[in-house]
């Protein structure tokens, strides 16, 4: 693989939105004929919540995945480029990574291709974090409480989340394929780039612009690829897939995605400044952008995500129509949650050891104590009633119980006579399996944001 370090030279970057939610196979072969320096794609999401984390599973379907992989491992080898998957498995951890390490060998196997891998570990031992913690580095991040050792010890899997430092590394080192664990989107495609020797403002901006691939274009449903071509005071968008376009709107909006400051991005290396770039419509379907800045933290810190199990999960959904009940519906839930509480008496089943939520669909499930019109009396609500406990069987004794304790539930001298719920699925109870919350969601103070990772290079 060559390298090269000259400052104005031109950087080329494919990138696909997300492995296994698919992507234009047409567009990526299109892609491929711009000769790429390198192959990009994000591969997890806290946006799936704790569960993934703390249990080791993957979001996404094994084959959907693995069509996306097959095709981007044979693109990059065809050019002889690296592919750069971060966040490995949908939340980055061990199991995930080694996951994702079987399959690109069951990949290379079957298509007869070999290459030079490496993992960049991202978990985090309990014992380094209690350290942290005692050396006063590990802070919250927005509104949590401070870190404790109990959240650390209750946790099941600890990772941070890194910059492009430890994916230079591993490209250093010789890798053609890098399975990251838990990462930055940007830091994928900054990463190779900086890597080539581009420049920082141009090269992060472009990276965080590319960093969900098709939610860069006008139309994210065509599922086109994009390629950025980053020079060293400005870059360019495009869709590699024909017939779609690049605008100045989709671009800047997929800039501004997912942050709180719509200005200023940070990361652990430091902060996409954008206050001063400009977007510019080169022609229907390609953008270039100029004026970002890169401003280097003095403070490095990288971001801690850590899940803990809270007990196992069953749940009921139940659809109402009844006039009646949804004039009263809070007297309603409060009467629903007696009769549960007596069922659960009557198993025998300590009040400590569960716990219920009632999600009202329709009125006020989305929003909450915020919902602007939760005083209308709605045509129907769909009624999620979740169950959480300690052991599975007393959850799904308690949702399953929900049913009868709900449909014939008296309130305001109103006596239930039954028949109330319409059930959507036959069993009406769902058993949800393991349930997980975010014990850690911290920001760990560093001397270098790559120092927590570690690399691991194998032949494939």
């Amino acid at each position: 693989m060559t390298e090269f370090k000259a400052v104005d030279a031109e950087v080329r970057l494919l990138a696909n939105c997300a492995v296994g939610l698919g992507f234009s196979y047409r567009g990526f072969r299109q892609g491929l004929e711009h000769q790429p320096h390198a192959i990009g794609c994000d591969a997890g999401s806290a946006d799936y919540g704790p569960a993934f984390l703390g249990s080791g599973r993957d979001p996404k379907s094994r084959v959907a995945v693995e069509r996306d992989l097959s095709i981007m491992l044979e693109g990059a080898h065809e050019l002889g480029i690296p592919l750069i998957l971060g966040s490995c498995g949908g939340a980055g951890g061990l199991a995930h990574v080694a996951g994702y390490q079987t399959i690109i060998r069951e990949i290379a196997k079957r298509r007869g291709i070999r290459f030079t891998a490496a993992i960049v570990n991202a978990s985090q031992s309990p014992d380094s974090i209690r350290a942290a913690v005692d050396d006063g580095r590990v802070r919250p991040l927005g509104p949590r409480p401070p870190l404790d050792k109990a959240a650390i010890d209750a946790s099941t899997e600890i990772v941070a989340m890194m910059g492009a430092g430890p994916v230079q590394q591993a490209l250093a080192q010789g890798a053609d394929v890098v399975l990251a664990g838990r990462c930055a989107d940007a830091a994928i495609f900054a990463g190779p780039a900086l890597h080539r020797g581009a420049a920082p403002a141009p090269t992060w901006h472009a990276a965080k612009a590319i960093d969900k691939g098709y939610l860069a274009t006008a139309d994210p449903a065509q599922g086109s690829p994009v390629l950025a071509t980053i020079k060293h005071d400005h870059f360019i968008i495009e869709p590699t897939k024909p017939g779609v376009r690049c605008t100045t709107e989709s671009v800047a909006k997929q800039t501004l995605y997912e942050n709180p400051n719509p200005f200023r991005i940070s990361l652990p290396e430091g902060d996409i400044c954008v206050d001063k770039a400009e977007y510019e419509q080169l022609d229907e379907r390609r953008v270039r952008v100029t004026g970002s800045r890169f401003e280097v933290a003095a403070a490095p810190t990288v971001k801690l995500e850590g899940a803990q199990q809270l007990g196992f999960r069953a749940v009921l959904i139940a659809g109402l129509r009844d006039p009646r009940i949804l004039e009263e519906l809070d007297a309603f839930v409060e009467e629903f949650r007696a009769n549960l509480q007596r069922s659960a008496a009557s198993l025998g089943i300590e009040p400590n050891a569960w716990s219920v939520r009632f999600r009202c669909y329709g009125r006020d499930a989305v929003l909450g104590d915020l919902e602007p019109h939760r005083s209308r009396i709605p045509h129907e609500v769909g009624l999620v009633v979740d169950v959480i406990a300690q052991t599975q069987d007393i959850a799904t004794a308690l949702a399953t119980r929900a049913g009868p304790a709900g449909s014939k539930a008296t309130f305001n001298d109103r006596v239930g006579g039954g028949g109330n719920f319409a059930y959507p699925f036959s069993p009406n109870v769902l058993v949800g399996g393991a349930v997980y919350e975010w014990s850690l969601w911290h920001l760990l103070e560093v001397e270098d944001p790559a120092s927590p990772f570690s690399i691991e290079l194998f032949e494939v």
